[in-house]
């Protein structure tokens, strides 16, 4: 690994404030490996810091009974629902609405839940991004271009939901127990990142409007997971009942 250290001189014009030109750049390679000698003053400097953050991460959140897995290309995971689930939740509390779906990408759970106890820094591997938790108001047409979505890429979980695949396409969807309606407006919880089109989700750009709630993904996980753990309740999830695939 090389680090690249730029060194630039600046000349300020005193009759133009807002003007700066550089007049000189010197360029320096230091190669970084085992041949550097380790500082003893910057150890110093930031042990206090790494103690107080190991132990931040070290901290125990809550219980699960079992491995909550995720997966990919699949239609169900453990985690995926019980993520999806949080954000439908989280967001009907930080919002005071009803909030119709929550969703998730598997692919944006970089790892399980393990079994036993749940750590702070297992939550920052499950989700290492900084994502934020938002809410779209979408109309009915657009809702089924999500569900669309989920039968091409098999790669999102959704709560409050039951799908039906058949010969491969998407044969009926429920939501709150009913079809969907073009024409009614839908409030669904998910990243501010998939709301604005990240993993080729460009229909949600469609929305009406969109919510913010100010709590990022991690956060909500990790805060969810200890409401529990405040209730003597252990982390459990399943599969089952919400995508249905036949022949």
């Amino acid at each position: 690994m090389k680090k690249v250290i730029f060194l630039l001189g600046l000349l300020v014009s005193a009759c133009q404030p807002a003007f700066y030109q550089i007049s000189q750049r010197n360029v320096h390679f230091t190669e970084v490996n085992a041949s550097i000698k380790e500082d003893a003053q910057i150890v110093q400097t930031i042990e206090p810091y790494k103690k107080q953050l190991d132990a931040q991460m070290q901290r125990v959140i809550g219980y699960a009974e079992t491995e909550i897995a995720n997966g990919r290309k699949v239609n169900e995971t453990p985690l995926g629902n019980l993520v999806a689930d949080m954000c439908q939740q989280r967001a009907s509390r930080e919002t005071g609405k009803k909030i119709d779906v929550g969703f998730v990408t598997f692919g944006g759970l970089r790892t399980s839940i393990p079994a036993g106890a749940i750590k702070v820094s297992d939550i920052f591997e499950l989700m290492p991004f900084e994502n934020e938790l938002v809410v779209l108001e979408i109309d009915g047409k657009t809702m089924r271009k999500l569900f669309e979505y989920l039968v091409a890429v098999r790669n999102i979980a959704i709560s409050n939901s039951k799908v039906l695949i058949q010969g491969g396409k998407l044969k009926d969807v429920l939501i709150n127990n009913e079809p969907i309606e073009d024409n009614a407006i839908y409030r669904v919880a998910t990243s501010d990142y998939l709301a604005n089109g990240g993993d080729s989700m460009d229909f949600l750009k469609e929305a009406k409007n969109m919510h913010f709630t100010n709590v990022k993904y991690r956060d909500m996980i990790i805060q969810e997971i200890e409401n529990l753990h405040k209730q003597g309740k252990k982390v459990t999830a399943s599969v089952g009942g919400r995508v249905e695939e036949r022949p």
